[in-house]
């Protein structure tokens, strides 16, 4: 279904901490005591190591969201999709037998139609801190002797969001901007220690840059057009997140 090129989609927003972000490393400091129990993440970038937002993690926490609008997503553990249709060799057979966020974001079987880059921080936004919590003793209602950590989370920090959509159909595209909303609503965290209080972020200066092929305009290989945010939602507005729609297979639907 990516043998032919229909549409394309570039997703821009900022995305801002609202309150303390941890997103960890995974990498042992214990031989180092001057660094926090818990670091965040971080990646080489322009030729400096910084703090970012993997696109793992962004993809997850939006595909987390996804699959509660759209019905009859996978069990990935024990009902995955790649198990029941790893056997069907028709491609298009094979794209209507997987679940509904399958078809968005993939599985083994299936070719993701959506790509989350690394999102890393805007220029002097980025405000680290530590922060020091302990574990609570459940009898004496004390600390816990020991039980001192101390995690690295993200105070200040804006960070350009970049999500590439590839042969999607409308309501895939719906889906993704109302995870958009939702994080701005609160409804969507990031990181860890998310009981607490961690992980608010904003999206804001959202931007659509939206490719047709096979309408092309004089002289151009295809159509394109920036959309707002208010824009585009008005052209999703009676796209509905059914059944019908969601197993379309065929591509016959234009948004410029």
């Amino acid at each position: 279904m990516f043998k032919t090129l229909y549409n394309e989609c570039r997703i821009k927003f900022l995305l801002s901490a609202q309150s303390p972000v941890c997103i960890r490393s995974g990498e042992n400091v214990e031989l180092d005591p001057s660094l926090s129990d818990i670091q965040f993440i971080r990646s080489m970038h322009n030729g400096e190591m910084n703090v970012v937002i993997p696109g793992s993690s962004i993809k997850g926490v939006f595909r987390n969201r996804a699959e509660k609008y759209l019905k009859g997503s996978c069990r990935v553990f024990d009902n995955s999709c790649f198990k029941r249709t790893k056997g069907i060799e028709d491609i298009k057979k094979r794209y209507v037998e997987n679940c509904p966020a399958c078809r968005l974001f993939g599985s083994m079987s299936l070719k993701s139609r959506i790509e989350f880059k690394d999102a890393y921080p805007l220029k002097d936004t980025v405000v680290l801190a530590r922060r020091h919590n302990v574990g609570i003793n459940r009898v004496t209602g004390s600390a816990m002797t020991g039980a001192l950590y101390q995690p690295e989370v993200l105070e200040q920090g804006t960070f350009e969001v970049n999500i590439y959509m590839k042969n999607f159909f409308l309501w895939q595209l719906k889906t993704i901007l109302q995870v958009i909303d939702d994080i701005n609503e609160g409804f969507v965290t990031f990181g860890g220690l998310t009981s607490r209080g961690f992980g608010r972020m904003s999206a804001d200066q959202v931007q659509l840059f939206v490719r047709e092929y096979g309408r092309e305009v004089a002289g151009e290989f295809f159509m394109e057009k920036e959309l707002s945010l208010e824009e585009i939602k008005d052209k999703l507005m009676k796209i509905s997140l059914d059944d019908k729609e969601m197993r379309k297979v065929d591509f016959n639907e234009h948004i410029l």
